[in-house]
């Protein structure tokens, strides 16, 4: 009897699929975590309004067109003999693709925080997410405008697998530094600026290093005026109007110069 049992246990164990291995699992777990992430924050990006999807190849068209046709009424031809549209609207794309994944990563955290009290998800998740969404969008609209090239003006990539390539690195490196701004945004952004500390609270080497800081001024110029003289306060409003004055000339500058690369 005992050994009929033992063999029927034994039968029956065979018969059990053997248990998947816990990494490969963990990995289905997670890529229908992203796939569902990037499904909702599709809805998110592209859901609510229609112009959305179009502008995808709107904006490419329009700066990347404006730059072209500027080119081809300047009279210079481009080294290499270059067809200026397609240089300015296929070069357009992956900076396209750079600044939009730059551009969300300090929200990136912050706008989707209550996501992760679901055990599934993680941060690596919602960053992989948002960044892959854009990238996929990014990919169509350079194939729209590949096929669009070639079968207008017969220019065809000599190398697709090259040039898929090259998105492909850039999403990866813009998913790094990404990654980083948006760890930066959590760490350091916030607490740096002085917004949960007072200066007096700190070490006296310590209040000498945050008060390079014009952030950490203006909030001792506030609550100055909150508070008064019940609580002492350490701002010097010449540092910060250096600071103003310097960021604001700098940022003219840039513009000045910008509108002068793009008026060609």
């Amino acid at each position: 009897m005992a050994g009929a049992a033992a063999g029927r246990r034994q039968d029956e164990a065979e018969e059990q699929p053997a248990p998947r291995p816990r990494l490969l699992h963990g990995l289905r777990v997670q890529l229908r975590v992203i796939g569902a992430l990037t499904l909702r924050e599709l809805g998110t990006r592209f859901g609510r309004d229609n112009l959305g999807y179009v502008w995808l190849f709107l904006e490419p068209a329009l700066l990347g067109g404006v730059l072209g046709i500027g080119h081809s009424l300047s009279g210079h031809a481009m080294p290499g003999a270059l067809n200026p549209m397609t240089f300015w609207v296929i070069g357009y794309i992956p900076f396209y693709l750079l600044r939009g994944v730059l551009n969300r990563a300090p929200s990136a955290i912050e706008s989707n925080q209550s996501l992760l009290y679901h055990r599934h998800i993680t941060l690596l998740d919602l960053l992989a997410a948002r960044n892959l969404l854009e990238g996929g969008a990014t990919l169509g609209a350079l194939v729209g405008f590949l096929l669009f090239f070639g079968l207008v003006a017969g220019d065809w990539p000599r190398d697709p697998a090259k040039l898929a390539l090259g998105m492909v690195l850039m999403l990866a490196l813009v998913h790094g530094l990404a990654m980083l701004i948006a760890t930066g945004s959590v760490y350091t952004a916030l607490p740096l600026t002085g917004a949960f500390f007072m200066v007096f609270w700190l070490p006296t080497d310590l209040q000498r290093a945050v008060l390079w800081i014009p952030t950490v001024h203006l909030f001792e110029l506030v609550r100055d005026g909150q508070y008064g003289t019940a609580v002492p306060t350490s701002y010097d409003l010449g540092y910060v109007l250096a600071w103003i004055a310097g960021l604001n000339i700098l940022g003219m500058a840039g513009l000045r110069r910008a509108r002068r690369d793009l008026a060609l």
